[in-house]
């Protein structure tokens, strides 16, 4: 396992470093250039440069470390983080520093949630209602396949089946496509479901033997972390396209599929066919 930064390396520091990865020659948050790199890396309209700028301006909002634990603690802490309701902004008030333990499904729905906050802020008038944050932020007591939360949570594929129910993007296997900011599902092994060893993350960049991602990682917590490629057996990236659609987020109820995932092992054709997986 990859040593943590020491604790005397300055967060914001991390940050801006992973941003200068993610959209390569910036060095401070400044818009112009933030939206060059993005502009010119794929082909890209003004909702998805809104929605890059969007998911970089959300990383620093979060602690670096903050410890790593799949406990009961951390998922109420989540759901308390993104439980209060400000009504002048029409959307929860975040506080991703507050959601500390952390796991790696619960630190990127949280950047998740926080990057549709700043990109719909940055809109003319909102395009996601209150009654769609409402479904949008976790809930005590939410199960795996249990609205939103419970999908991005499930094992296998949730956040990739999540995305393209709602219409908001797409998800597939190929590296070659992969780009920084995008969401990406890593399976340590060739089980898929009950018994899977996975690892939620976004990409920050492709170093060719080696990749590097922000999620909550073993043991500190929140930050960035690079392994050889070699450890990873199976990947499923997921790029949101359309953050519009998370609108949709009332028609997300109970996906018993995705719920049977903490009590089955499934094959990749079927994950392939329920998250809609470009080949």
């Amino acid at each position: 396992m990859r040593r943590q930064p020491s604790s005397g390396t300055p967060y914001a520091a991390l940050c801006l470093a992973a941003l200068a990865i993610l959209l390569p020659g910036c060095t401070s948050y400044d818009a112009p250039r933030l939206l060059e790199p993005a502009a010119t890396a794929a082909p890209s309209n003004t909702g998805n440069t809104a929605w890059t700028l969007a998911l970089q301006q959300s990383i620093p909002t979060f602690r670096r470390g903050g410890g790593y634990a799949t406990s009961r603690t951390a998922t109420l802490n989540l759901c308390r983080s993104a439980g209060r309701w400000n009504a002048a902004q029409h959307a929860p008030d975040l506080r991703p520093h507050e959601a500390t333990p952390s796991y790696c499904s619960s630190a990127t729905y949280l950047l998740l949630l926080q990057s549709l906050k700043n990109w719909d802020r940055g809109n003319p008038s909102p395009r996601i209602s209150p009654h769609a944050w409402q479904h949008l932020v976790p809930r005590e007591n939410q199960h795996d396949g249990e609205h939103p939360w419970g999908w991005a949570n499930a094992n296998g594929p949730g956040l990739a089946v999540l995305i393209h129910e709602l219409g908001a993007g797409y998800s597939f296997e190929n590296w070659s496509h992969a780009r920084p900011g995008d969401w990406m599902k890593i399976f340590w092994t060739d089980k898929l479901g009950k018994r899977e060893h996975g690892h939620l993350t976004l990409l920050v960049k492709d170093g060719g033997d080696t990749v590097t991602f922000w999620s909550s990682n073993t043991p500190g917590g929140y930050g960035l972390k690079t392994i050889p490629k070699n450890r990873i057996r199976r990947v499923i990236f997921t790029r949101i396209t359309r953050p519009e659609n998370f609108d949709r987020a009332p028609r997300i109820g109970y996906n018993p599929w995705l719920a049977s995932l903490l009590k089955k092992d499934v094959r990749i054709e079927e994950v392939r066919k329920r998250s809609g997986i470009r080949r």
